[in-house]
């Protein structure tokens, strides 16, 4: 066996959207890191297929939005919701969306995109590949690890020469999935409930849209017996590709193709032309780990935390994951990070990735709540009446939350980080489906479009500096200039001279950091700027 050794600042173990994500900041950032997967990059089966919003504007930030938009489904496509019992069956509720073209967008420069796992993978992993500072590793898994105060030692195995590689890392991010090994050998518990149902996905072709678009077109048509919900079918590109998820079957299931068709008729109400492509089990989990971060090791994306997809949180979660560390540790390998800036991540983000798993959850049970019996699928009087009271509970329940989360995909904030100073204002109440614009230190700092043209959003401001927007001009920033110049922070000041982006952003000093949210704001320099300039870059 023949033996090599490579050096690099960052180790990623996980090339799944995490991964990919976290080594295209890097790069983005000139940062050179290596991301080491154990299969081919390609991706069969699309266990996600939304990239929300938050996610679309780091996408931009990356010079990738355009093509994340050209490969969701159509912008005429409604993203309505069916609620059924079966696809040619009874109706029992829908909630109408606008296509994307229809949207009025407000809060944001991008929009949510269905865009499918089987396409943003791999749109993800050609982007780092053509970065010159990032380096990819395919078919090869990670064997064994160490690490000590100065650096992480991982060893990892080529599966097709069997060669054996030693890596050596500055720091090492373990985006290695749901049953992650990194995590187990640092003894970090996942805590939460580990078995809310036993799912299989069918991954199928078809293009009989007289039997998967009956009611119309839909990009989510949940099935509901005797027993309650049991299933749901998601359109995946508008047209031939779909998936099925068959709900609380006894753990351990695996179905043969032919029980896996006998599913997709009952899901559909008839017999259809389709092809199944592959057959996919997983467990519905609620779990989070109890750390983000051992020494030199951070853990993202489901490595971290597991979720119900309910609400199509959890790749977007591990995203922003990834775009928290990225500016972090760039900051601290460039030297003018400080040593709590990395330990800042398990504290901003480890509450968020909690309220987003319980949200998820909470979307999962409200199903249960629903009234269930046989009459629900009978042609009859006392059918008809059974389905009228489920219609109402399911408007009573107001089930259309999970589909309406600009609260938690825009709203989240980092309130109590030890890297943002507070400005003594009142935390916003906190609504799921509300977002509060606001730049209040910790928030994402609110998106306005600026300029004659009105095509730069404030948001394309953000990225690479520590940003200070100022929008008064006879206000000194010398102060602040001068303490990020000692400090050797890179700042960049902004002058913005629109009272409508006053209005929102309130004070005539809002001080930005890498990653897009609110580090500090104020009317004037702040008389301890040095402080705050140690405060923000973990110092």
């Amino acid at each position: 066996m023949s033996l090599s050794e490579v050096t690099v600042p960052v180790l990623i173990i996980g090339g799944g959207p995490v991964g990919l994500s976290l080594s295209i900041d890097l790069g983005w950032r000139g940062v050179d890191c290596l991301m080491v997967e154990r299969r081919d990059g390609s991706v069969g089966h699309p266990k996600m297929n939304q990239v929300g919003n938050r996610t679309q504007e780091f996408c931009r930030r990356w010079g990738l939005g355009k093509k994340v938009r050209e490969h969701s489904i159509p912008e005429d496509f409604p993203r309505n919701i069916h609620f059924l019992t079966s696809v040619t069956g009874f109706e029992l509720g829908r909630y109408e969306f606008p296509a994307r073209r229809d949207v009025i967008q407000p809060y944001s420069p991008e929009f949510m995109q269905r865009c499918s796992q089987i396409y943003f993978d791999p749109l993800l992993r050609d982007a780092a590949g053509e970065m010159p500072n990032v380096m990819q590793m395919f078919n090869t898994t990670l064997d064994r690890f160490e690490q000590d105060d100065g650096s992480v030692t991982a060893y990892v195995i080529d599966e097709k020469s069997g060669e054996e590689k030693i890596i050596t890392a500055k720091y090492l991010v373990a985006c290695d999935g749901a049953e992650s090994e990194i995590r187990e050998q640092l003894g970090i518990k996942l805590v939460g409930d580990h078995n809310m149902s036993f799912n299989v996905n069918l991954f199928f072709k078809s293009a009989d849209h007289d039997a998967l678009f009956n009611k119309g077109r839909a990009t989510m048509q949940w099935m509901f017996n005797e027993e309650g919900m049991w299933a749901d079918i998601v359109s995946i590109n508008g047209h031939d590709l779909w998936r099925l998820s068959i709900m609380k079957l006894p753990p351990g299931s695996e179905l043969t193709k032919e029980e896996a068709a006998d599913y997709l008729r009952k899901a559909v109400g008839r017999d259809f032309d389709f092809e199944i492509l592959s057959i996919l089990p997983w467990m519905r989990k609620r779990v989070v780990a109890d750390q983000f971060s051992v020494g030199r090791i951070h853990l993202a994306g489901d490595a971290a935390h597991q979720m119900s997809p309910t609400g199509g949180f959890g790749m977007n979660t591990g995203i922003g994951e990834a775009v928290d560390l990225g500016w972090k540790l760039a900051a601290v390998l460039e030297g003018w990070g400080g040593e709590k800036l990395l330990e800042s991540y398990d504290a901003e983000r480890r509450p968020i990735a909690q309220m987003i798993a319980d949200e998820g959850a909470r979307n999962y049970t409200q199903f249960a709540k629903l009234p269930n019996g046989p009459e629900i699928n009978q042609n009859t009087h006392e059918g008809e009446v059974f389905r009228k009271q489920f219609t109402k509970k399911l408007y009573d329940l107001e089930m259309d939350r999970e589909y309406d989360t600009d609260g938690i995909v825009l709203g989240y904030r980092y309130e109590g980080s030890p890297i943002i100073v507070p400005d003594e204002t009142p935390e916003p109440e906190f609504n799921a489906m509300v977002y509060t614009e606001t730049a209040r230190p910790g928030h994402r700092a609110p998106h306005a479009w600026f300029g004659e043209s009105e095509e730069t959003s404030t948001l394309d401001l953000f990225g690479r500096d520590f940003i200070l927007m100022r929008f008064d001009l006879s206000v000194s920033v010398d102060t602040l200039v001068e303490a990020f110049g000692i400090r050797s922070v890179p700042l960049t000041v902004e002058d913005i001279d629109q009272e409508n982006i006053f209005d929102i952003y309130e004070r005539k000093l809002v001080l930005v950091r890498p990653d897009g949210h609110v580090a500090w704001r104020g009317d004037n320099c702040p008389s301890d700027a040095l402080v705050v300039a140690d405060i923000v870059r973990g110092a």
